[in-house]
Formats: C-alpha cells, sequence, structure tokens
C-alpha cells in the first residue's frame, strides 16, 4: 500500500465505494467512539445483506439491524447502554423475524479481542479465558469453528482458543488523522489497535484532519499509522451520540429518544424518516439535535 496522501472522502463516498450490498464489516467502537454516521450512511443508501462485526453492538448495530440491512451479526452484546434499555430492532429480528430473520453469532468481549489479536499477528490462533459449556461456546450457527480446545503444551489441561478473525474491511471513528492517514485515538481505545490491524482494508471517520507535525507530537496516540488507512472520511461528531473523548460528551438525552421511539416498528421508522433520512446526511444530523444541545455536549479538547 502507498505511503503517500491517502483519499479524503465523504461519508456518500465512502459507502458507495467500499460497502456494497452483502459487504463483511468490522466497525469500531466500545460504546464510546461508534461510527454512528456510517450507520445512517448505509440506511440512507439502502444496504442490504451485510455480515457486521462489532464488540459491542449498541444502537448502532440495532439501527441497521431495524432497517433491515443486515443478514449476520458478530458481536457481544447489543442492547441500547442508558439504562439500560434493550435493542428493540434487535430483539423484533430474532425473535419475531422483522424486518427479516437475522443469524447471529455471539463471542466474550475477551475472545473476541484474542480473534482479533491473533488476525493481526498473522497467527493460527490465540488462547482465551475458558468459556467451555458457556452459550456462547455451545451455540453455533454461521461459525461452527469459533472456539477449539487443545492441551496446553506446558501442561495444566485444556486451553480454549480462537481462529483468527480478518475482516474484508474495517471502519473506525477516530479523534484525528492528517493526509497520510495516520490516526489518533485520546482517552480509552479498547480493542481498536489489534482490530484496525486484523482488517483486509481499512477505513478511519476523523473528527478533524490535522497537519502531520501534530501527529508527531503525540506519537503515543497513534492509533493506525497512515501504511495501513485505505482512506480517510472527516466527519465532525460522527460518533454521536456515543461520545468522542476530548470533543463531546455522549447524548443520554438521545438514546433515551431513540429506545423509546424504537419500542414499536412504527416508532423505529419515525426515527429513520425523521432523523436519517430527512436529514439528507450528518451534517444535516447534527443541525437537527440544534446549536444549543451541541453546545451543551461540547468539550473543549485538553491540550493537544
Amino acid at each position: 500500500m502507498s505511503t503517500g496522501e491517502k483519499p479524503i472522502l465523504t461519508m456518500q463516498e465512502t459507502v458507495r465505494r467500499y460497502a456494497p450490498d452483502g459487504q463483511e464489516l468490522l466497525i469500531g467502537g466500545f460504546a464510546f467512539s461508534d461510527p454512528t454516521a456510517l450507520a445512517h450512511e448505509l440506511i440512507r443508501q439502502g444496504r442490504k445483506g451485510l455480515f457486521i462485526m462489532k464488540t459491542s453492538g449498541g444502537v448502532l448495530v440495532d439501527q441497521l439491524v431495524g432497517a433491515g440491512c443486515v443478514e449476520r451479526v458478530l458481536s457481544c452484546h447489543v442492547w441500547n447502554s442508558v439504562g439500560p434499555v434493550p435493542a428493540y430492532c434487535f430483539r423484533r429480528a430474532l425473535e419475531q423475524g422483522k424486518p427479516h430473520p437475522i443469524q447471529i453469532e455471539e463471542l466474550s468481549y475477551g475472545a473476541f479481542t484474542m480473534a482479533l489479536l491473533a488476525g493481526a499477528c498473522d497467527l493460527p490462533f490465540m488462547p482465551t479465558t475458558p468459556v467451555q459449556g458457556a452459550g456462547h461456546f455451545t451455540q453455533r450457527t454461521f461459525l461452527p469453528d469459533k472456539f477449539g480446545v487443545i492441551e496446553n503444551p506446558f501442561g495444566g489441561g485444556p486451553v480454549c482458543v480462537v481462529p483468527p478473525l480478518k475482516p474484508a474491511l474495517g471502519v473506525f471513528h477516530v479523534q484525528r488523522a492528517d493526509k497520510y492517514g495516520n490516526a489518533q485515538m485520546f482517552g480509552p481505545t479498547g480493542e481498536m489497535r489489534p482490530a484496525m490491524a486484523a482488517c483486509k482494508k481499512l477505513i478511519v471517520v476523523a473528527e478533524e484532519l490535522v497537519d502531520t507535525a501534530a501527529i508527531r507530537e503525540r506519537p503515543e496516540a497513534t492509533v493506525a499509522p497512515g501504511f495501513m488507512v485505505d482512506a480517510v472520511v472527516v466527519e465532525p461528531w460522527a460518533a454521536h451520540p456515543t461520545d468522542s473523548y476530548g470533543y463531546y460528551y455522549r447524548d443520554l438525552h438521545h438514546h433515551a429518544l431513540y429506545g423509546e421511539m424504537s419500542r414499536t416498528e412504527e416508532g423505529f421508522q419515525r426515527y429513520v424518516d425523521e432523523w436519517i433520512i430527512a436529514t439528507g446526511n450528518h451534517a444535516g444530523f447534527i443541525a437537527k439535535l440544534g446549536k444549543e444541545r451541541v453546545a451543551e455536549l461540547q468539550l473543549r479538547k485538553a491540550g493537544w
């Protein structure tokens, strides 16, 4: 991959170019730095048959499922993290097949992370905490070999292992990137570093584009060096209603609003029509929030 300047794309261009129907897609974020703007654009462009991988499914996955975009989900959990409130669209799909049936495969967070680490390191498997007998060990759908058990070569009995995950495409929200694709995150990063490295293609969605000199001042914050990145999307507030450390708080009010509207199919469709389709793009979505609400949520960057 070239180490030169990366394409700077709009979210509309990114979905059109990189996310056709049926795309295998790992989406970053663990109830923070969720690239909500990506999910909304997938819905606007009417994508179907997606295979979504996400450690923490959250509202983002619930919306994609409710809009009929998803065929398969690999996740640790899917819920609305305020309250907590159930992910109503996800439940309707699993329990009632609405708007259509989906397949679900579960991994614990530790197992998911170790599978991504195996993919990043190009290893045949990685050990994980013992889960033999747990529901996500015994229940398997489209990943029959998601766990294995081997004998510890150093003694001590059997060890649970996971095969590598190497997603075809990964999209991750970051705080900032430069024109070469060097991407930085501040605050918690979860599994982001190995997850990004495991992806065959990688797109970063940045709050802002900065000079390379700014990146060099904080090299320890770089989660993806430019040679790993295929394209950059610059989309302020792309993670709303989750938070972006140092930029804005989580919008608990909007989480609650979505939770209440998505209780019914009709309410969810009203949410999609009003907040996703009618807004046209993510800038329109943020404009609909209103300047007062944006000001309440906005943070001053802490000196970086």
